[in-house]
């Protein structure tokens, strides 16, 4: 594989890039530090946030990746183009608009979620007043994980056309930019270094995209609630008892996802055994979490003793899904340990009031990183489009 030529414009848009993460570090400290002083439950889960965020601002500028950095021009370029669209779309949703005051539906699902946090019993506190609808509602964002798996087999054609298109459209200088070895896509094959190594930069394009949209509206729910602002319907609807005040969990799975993919991928070393394990840890996390919240929801009848907010049904639903989905990426041995890792997150962690949405893909980036050897999928190349 051709060495990758990193230009100047890379690392300009790498560093500003960075410093977007630390600006969310700022905005988001006020919010930790409340939680703190009043002593919430998910407080932790809200530290986790900015350090995760610290740990990918030092991570995206770092020039020792074997590609001269992680993401490089011009996806660092349309990562911040995109940020600057939606930061301008959400200040003339928010700032251009006549203050209302908050409205009494939200008063009233925030003051119910509140009664639900002292009234009932700890273990329960996640599932208070949550209906199986809203459940559904709340996931829908884990079944952006199949967009993520998508990210290995499309990434032929969005590379191709980023490069023979996009990419001249907003570059008018000469640039030493070589772009991740464009010319192996004419070829009948393409090497599965190349084909990996590029599914899973796409895929933390998107996982840094989404977790814009998502922090955005974290950051207005929390410190602009008198506002209407994209999505705050929604928020209203799958807001759980535990983050009235403090950040959701679905923000903690997109940067825990980003930190486990850095994880295993950043350099040569094992990176095609890497990238099947990342896929093996986003059907673990998100399918796998996605069927035990439904299923315990809709059909679970018997709590686990150490934890009354989970069922045995669900825990027994999740664990068969991510086994069978992680299978033909990491093979049975591996599988089988990352769905009991998968378990452990699940009950244990959970109990002790740690999201699940950050310590599995954390737990198993680290787990994998250990077993890599053990890695053996029983998909050799994926599927994917050819681009002529």
């Amino acid at each position: 594989m051709a060495d990758l030529i990193i230009g100047i414009e890379s690392y300009f848009f790498s560093i500003v890039l960075s410093i977007i993460f630390l600006l969310y570090i700022y905005l988001f400290y006020p919010i930790v530090k409340r939680s703190f002083r009043d002593k919430n439950k998910n407080r932790y889960n809200s530290l986790f946030v900015i350090i995760i965020l610290f740990i990918l601002s030092v991570m995206v500028v770092l020039p020792f990746a074997d590609t001269g950095l992680y993401i490089y021009m011009p996806l660092n370029y349309f990562i911040i183009v995109f940020f600057g669209f939606w930061t301008l779309m959400n200040v003339f949703t928010v700032f251009f608009q006549n203050p209302e005051k908050r409205s009494l539906k939200e008063i009233e699902v925030n003051k119910s979620l509140i009664d639900g946090i002292e009234n009932e019993d700890i273990d329960r506190q996640e599932v208070f007043n949550f209906s199986l609808s809203k459940e559904g509602k709340r996931k829908i964002l884990h079944l952006l994980a199949i967009l993520y798996i998508a990210c290995w087999i499309v990434q032929p054609i969005i590379f191709v056309s980023v490069y023979y298109f996009a990419y001249p459209a907003v570059i008018n200088t000469v640039s030493t930019e070589q772009f991740t070895n464009i010319s192996f896509y004419g070829a009948a094959e393409i090497p599965i270094e190349v084909f990996l190594q590029n599914g899973v930069v796409l895929q933390f394009f998107v996982l840094i995209c989404t977790f814009y949209v998502s922090a955005d509206a974290e950051l207005l729910r929390l410190r602009f609630p008198e506002y209407r602002f994209p999505f705050k319907k929604t928020l209203q609807t799958t807001r759980r008892a535990t983050e009235v005040s403090d950040i959701s969990s679905h923000l903690h799975l997109m940067i825990a996802l980003a930190i486990s993919t850095l994880m295993l991928t950043f350099t040569s070393t094992d990176r095609i055994a890497g990238c099947w394990a990342q896929m093996g840890i986003v059907c673990i996390s998100t399918f796998g979490d996605l069927t035990a919240a439904l299923i315990g929801r809709k059909f679970g009848k018997h709590k686990w003793p150490i934890h009354k907010g989970k069922s045995l049904e669900g825990s027994a639903a999740g664990m068969i899904v991510a086994f069978l989905t992680s299978f033909v990426f990491l093979g049975p041995v591996l599988a089988l340990i990352g769905t009991l890792v998968f378990l452990f997150t699940d009950i244990i962690l959970s109990k002790l009031a740690i999201s699940d949405n950050i310590a599995n893909p954390i737990l198993l980036g680290i787990t994998f990183k250990i077993l890599i050897f053990l890695v053996n999928p029983l998909i050799p190349v994926l599927p994917y489009p050819t681009y002529w």
